[in-house]
C-alpha cells in the first residue's frame, strides 16, 4: 500500500513499511550487500569500496558540514562516537536489519532504510525497540526529532543502485 504521511508537504509517495527484500530492484539489493560485507570485515575503511562505486558520494550530513573533497572514510569516523568507524559500522547494519519503504518523488525511487523513520508508531515489543534504538548515533541520543522521538539515522538507495545518503533525520 502506497500513501503519503500525515504532514508530508514535498509530494513524495511512501509506501508501508517492507520487511520482503526480494522485492528490491537488484541494483539497490546489490549495493546493499556490498555495503554489508563492508561492514563484516569490521574495518570502516572496507566501506570505500560501495562508497566509490557510486559516480558522486553518498551525503553524510543534510547541510553542509563537509567540505568537498573531504575523505568518505574520515568523514565517517568523525561521525561514529569512537571516531575510528566502528559506531557507523554498527548503525548500517542494525539499520539494514529494519524494514524499508519505498519513496517516489517525481521521477526517481529510493528505498529508504529503516522505515520507522518514515512511520513512526510505537514498537510492538521490547525487542523491536531495542533493534530500533541501534539505528540512532550515540550523539543524536540527547536530541529528538518533531514528533520529540530519538533522531534515526537513514540510508537511502536509488532504484539505480546509488548510494544517496547515510545521515541522521532532519
Amino acid at each position: 500500500m502506497i500513501r503519503k504521511p500525515k504532514g508530508d508537504v514535498t509530494g513524495d509517495v511512501i509506501s508501508s513499511p517492507i520487511g520482503d527484500l526480494a522485492l528490491l530492484p537488484a541494483p539497490v539489493a546489490r549495493i546493499r550487500d556490498k555495503i554489508l560485507a563492508a561492514t563484516e570485515t569490521g574495518d570502516v575503511e572496507a566501506l570505500r569500496i560501495p562508497i566509490d562505486w557510486n559516480e558522486t558520494r553518498p551525503l553524510f550530513a543534510k547541510s553542509g558540514a563537509f567540505k568537498a573533497g573531504t575523505d568518505p572514510i574520515e568523514i565517517l569516523k568523525t561521525l561514529s562516537f569512537d571516531r575510528k568507524g566502528q559506531e557507523t559500522i554498527s548503525l548500517i547494519r542494525a539499520i539494514f536489519a529494519q524494514p524499508f519503504v519505498k519513496i517516489v518523488r517525481g521521477p526517481t525511487t529510493l528505498y529508504e532504510w529503516p522505515a520507522f523513520a518514515r512511520h513512526p508508531q510505537a514498537a510492538a515489543n521490547e525487542d523491536e525497540a531495542r533493534a530500533r534504538w541501534r539505528c540512532v548515533r550515540f550523539a543524536d541520543l540527547i536530541r529528538s526529532n518533531a514528533e520529540g522521538k530519538p533522531r534515526a539515522t537513514r540510508i537511502g538507495i536509488g532504484s539505480d543502485g546509488v548510494w544517496h545518503y547515510f545521515w541522521s533525520e532532519v
